[in-house]
C-alpha cells in the first residue's frame, strides 16, 4: 500500500509498547484482528507484561466474533492448558472450525492432529490419518506456508501417509529453508552431511547450518557449533562454537547445554570451569537427556574425578 501525502519512505522505528497499545486501543473498540494481535503481545510478553489468561480472553472475544485467527490460536492454548484449564476436545474443535473456514494456522495444526494423533490415557481425541495429514499440509504449502512445507517434506522423506517421494520432499524443504525457516535450514543441512538423497558436501551443510543458527534455531546452532568445533566444512574456531553453544543453551536446548558442558569440561574456546559444566548437565538431564546424564554422572564420579587440562 503506498503512503499517504507527505510521506518519504522512511522506515518507521519499531516500538513493541507502542505497537501493543494500539492493538489493545483497536481490540477494545471490537476489532478482531487486533483482539488476536493483541492476545499474541500478551501470550509472549512483546511490549506488555505477559499475560496468558488475559490473551485466552481476547482470543475467546474474537472467536465469538468469527474469527477463525482467534479459534486457532485459542485451540493451542486449551491443548496445552495455557491460560485456560487444559480441555484437549475444545481444543480439537476449535482447531477444526478455524481448519474449515480455512485459516493456515489451524490448518497446519490439524494436519499436526492427523499426522500424530492425539492419546491421553485411554482417550483418543483425534486419530491418526496420515494421508489427511498429506492433504492438509500440502494445502497451505501450496500457500507459501513455511511450515507447512517442511512439515510436508519430512512426511515424504520418510514415506509417511502412505506416500514416499524423496525427490518433492527435498524440493519442499528446500522451499521451506529458502524462506528462511529454521528448523528446515537444520534439516537441509543435515541431508547434506549425511549425502544419502542429496551428494554429500560439508561446505554445503556447513552453509545451511550457519543460517539455521542466524534465524535463531536452537539445534541450528548447536549443528554450526558442532561444524566450527571439528572444523567440517569451515575452519575450526573453538571461541565461535562455544559462543553458539550458549546461544542454544540460553534457550534452554538440552543438546546445546550437554555440547557446551563437554567443551567447558575439556576447556576447548573457554576457560575450564567444571562448577559450570556440572550445572549445565544437571539442566540437560533434568530434561531426561540421556548424554547429559552421562556427562554428569562422569562430572560427580568420584572415583575417578575429572579435572581441567593442564594449561
Amino acid at each position: 500500500m503506498s503512503g499517504g501525502p507527505g510521506r518519504t519512505g522512511t522506515a518507521i522505528a519499531k516500538n513493541d509498547v507502542e505497537a501493543a497499545d494500539w492493538y489493545r486501543q483497536a481490540a477494545e473498540d471490537g476489532v478482531p484482528d487486533a483482539m488476536v494481535d493483541y492476545a499474541y503481545m500478551l501470550l509472549f510478553g512483546r511490549g506488555v507484561e505477559g499475560n496468558e489468561a488475559a490473551a485466552a480472553a481476547w482470543l475467546r472475544e474474537a472467536v465469538d466474533r468469527g474469527s477463525a485467527r482467534a479459534m486457532a490460536v485459542l485451540g493451542v492454548l486449551y491443548l496445552e492448558g495455557r491460560g485456560v484449564p487444559e480441555d484437549k476436545a475444545e481444543g480439537v474443535r476449535l482447531t477444526r472450525l478455524a481448519a474449515e473456514k480455512g485459516d493456515p494456522l489451524g490448518t497446519r495444526n490439524l494436519g499436526v492432529l492427523h499426522e500424530n494423533g492425539l492419546f491421553a490415557g485411554r482417550r483418543t481425541y483425534h486419530a491418526k490419518d496420515g494421508a489427511e495429514a498429506l492433504r492438509l499440509y500440502r494445502r497451505i504449502a501450496d500457500m507459501g506456508d513455511k511450515v507447512a512445507q517442511a512439515f510436508l517434506a519430512n512426511m515424504l522423506l520418510r514415506g509417511q501417509g502412505g506416500v514416499k517421494d524423496v525427490e518433492q520432499g527435498l524440493v519442499w524443504l528446500r522451499k521451506s529453508a529458502d524462506q528462511g525457516y529454521g528448523p528446515a535450514q537444520s534439516a537441509l543441512g543435515f541431508q547434506y552431511e549425511k549425502g544419502e538423497v542429496v551428494p554429500p558436501s560439508l561446505e554445503e551443510a556447513a552453509r545451511w547450518y550457519r543460517r539455521s543458527a542466524e534465524s535463531g534455531y536452537a539445534r541450528g546452532q548447536v549443528r554450526w557449533a558442532l561444524a566450527l568445533a571439528a572444523g567440517k566444512g569451515v575452519g575450526r574456531n573453538d571461541e565461535e562454537a562455544v559462543r553458539w553453544l550458549r546461544l542454544a543453551a540460553g534457550q534452554n536446548d538440552a543438546w546445546g547445554q550437554t555440547e557446551l558442558a563437554s567443551m567447558i569440561m575439556e576447556g576447548r574456546g573457554t576457560a575450564c570451569d567444571l562448577a559450570e559444566a556440572d550445572a549445565l548437565a544437571e539442566k540437560a538431564a533434568r530434561q531426561a537427556y540421556g548424554e547429559a546424564k552421562l556427562l554428569l554422572g562422569r562430572l560427580r564420579d568420584r572415583k575417578h574425578p575429572p579435572a581441567c587440562p593442564a594449561s
